[in-house]
């Protein structure tokens, strides 16, 4: 199989012109000022130019399939926050009635701190802990607190009462422990404990350490060969909930078989390929996992973005990432489909 960064600039080539009014940035001045949406993205970033371009296809699909297709202008950016938030100004100085972007959370960060979000600004990631928002710019995107708290409230579904937290070490999993704990607790539930556990860890250890408080169910933040080496540690004893990172498959789908019971969140994209909301739109060869939930944001980006232009500011939409809720003041709810591992296949379960 090509590399992932292969795979996305062969399926380019099928998507970038055909039915769309392109403004590269770099080109002519006249193009950028009639550009209704400027995409700024990190195509220049080493780190993030395979989910940037990603994000870029899934928006192109959505705007070609749309009723009248927006001309679109790309300014591709590194990392750099003080570089995005310059790139900002000049789309904003070329007329640009709408921007998506920035990606990254520092990017998103500097700009929301800078005081130049002047046209709506759909960003795509969150900013941290609680602080809001500036007037005219959606934070939206795949951040997996959102999921980890979705999690957390269809697991108190059935009223239980006590939930132990299995973690590994990375980064995106102690995110992902902690917004589950949080959202667990105001729900009224009560941790157990919190295990920290790698994947070649001794099993008796985890089964030890559960023993000592035995929870009513079990939250696993882990991805790929971890989520399985940790999940058959766990065995039956105990039900187990986790979130998108998980869901490996189709990439995966013999491996998935070691998942079976697990119930998880994830977006129609990957688990409900069927779903109306997902009618006619490409998908592009070879693209699969992290490609994949970057190409949903991208399109759901697009009918956002679309739904901005038309003047609206609080809607839902049905999306291929979710069910989407914008409010008056900004705020942009994700709300995930409740999945299940069965024989090596995710099915939803609502």
């Amino acid at each position: 199989m090509l590399p992932f960064a292969s795979r996305l600039a062969a399926a380019a080539l099928a998507l970038h012109g055909a039915g769309l009014c392109w403004a590269q940035a770099g080109g002519a001045s006249a193009a950028q000022a009639a550009a209704a949406v400027t995409l700024l993205l990190p195509l220049e970033s080493p780190d993030f130019r395979a989910a940037a371009e990603a994000v870029r296809q899934g928006f192109a699909a959505a705007a070609q399939a749309a009723a009248t297709p927006p001309v679109i202008a790309v300014r591709a950016t590194d990392a750099d926050p003080d570089a995005v938030v310059a790139a900002y100004a000049a789309a904003v100085e070329s007329g640009t009635r709408l921007v998506v972007g920035p990606m990254t959370r520092s990017a998103v960060a500097a700009l929301a701190a800078s005081g130049r979000v002047a046209v709506p600004t759909l960003a795509l990631n969150q900013l941290d802990g609680d602080a809001p928002a500036p007037p005219g710019m959606y934070l939206f995107g795949l951040a997996i607190e959102g999921e980890a708290r979705f999690v957390a409230r269809l697991a108190a579904r059935g009223a239980p009462r006590s939930a132990a937290v299995v973690s590994t070490t990375t980064a995106l999993a102690q995110r992902s422990r902690d917004a589950f704990a949080d959202e667990w607790q105001r729900l009224g539930g009560r941790v157990t404990g919190v295990l920290e556990m790698q994947a070649a860890s001794d099993p008796r250890q985890l089964r030890q350490a559960l023993a000592r408080d035995p929870p009513e169910l079990v939250f696993l933040a882990a991805e790929g060969d971890a989520a399985r080496s940790l999940r058959l540690q766990l065995g039956a004893a105990y039900p187990v909930f986790a979130t998108s990172q998980i869901n490996t498959a189709p990439a995966d789908r013999l491996r998935s078989f070691d998942l079976a019971g697990v119930r998880f969140a994830d977006m129609p994209w990957i688990v409900q390929p069927e779903h109306p909301a997902l009618a006619g739109l490409p998908r592009p060869a070879g693209l699969d996992g992290d490609a994949a939930r970057f190409y949903a944001l991208g399109i759901d980006a697009c009918r956002v973005a679309l739904a901005l232009l038309d003047g609206q500011r609080a809607f839902e939409l049905d999306g291929a990432t979710g069910r989407i809720r914008v409010g008056a003041g900004g705020a942009v709810e994700r709300r995930p489909l409740a999945a299940v591992f069965r024989d090596g296949r995710s099915v939803v379960l609502e």
